[in-house]
Formats: C-alpha cells, structure tokens, sequence
C-alpha cells in the first residue's frame, strides 16, 4: 500500500458506542497516539492480513502435491490406529 500524500481518504464510522469509544481512547493513550492514529494503524494492519475467506480461497487454488483421495485414506488410516 502506498502512503503518498494523495492516497490518503477520510473514513467516518457511526454509532459506535459511547463505551467501546471510551475504550479506544484509552488504548491509544496508553500508546501515546490519537484516537484517529491508532484506528489508522489498527485499518492497516487488518487490511494488510487476508481473511478467512480470503486465504481459503487461495489454499483451494494452491496445489498441495496430493489428491484428495490420498489424505481421506490417511485420514482415515490414522483414525483406525487412534482406537
């Protein structure tokens, strides 16, 4: 992500409740930033992980090198020696 002067946008978020800003506030204290920094660094960081959904997707893609009959026979072989 580039963080040149002009990719900057102005975010507003409603109705957060009053005591989960209170908490917020005194999270980003705590670290010594402004409210507004701390939820930029927090928006970045969560932008930068893939969801859930996101690396599933991509695992699906990905050849693991194995077919599925194989690891539903190791699986079940596995399970048979558990007992």
């Amino acid at each position: 992500m580039s963080e040149s002067a002009e990719s900057f946008r102005a975010v507003q978020i409603r109705e957060v409740p009053g005591d989960v800003v209170d908490i917020l506030q005194a999270r980003a204290a705590k670290a010594g930033l402004s409210l507004t920094t701390y939820l930029r660094n927090h928006l970045v960081e969560l932008a930068r992980k893939p969801s859930m959904a996101e690396l599933y997707e991509r695992s699906r893609k990905r050849d693991w090198g194995v077919d599925r009959a194989t690891i539903v026979s190791v699986v079940r072989d596995l399970r048979e020696d558990d007992e």
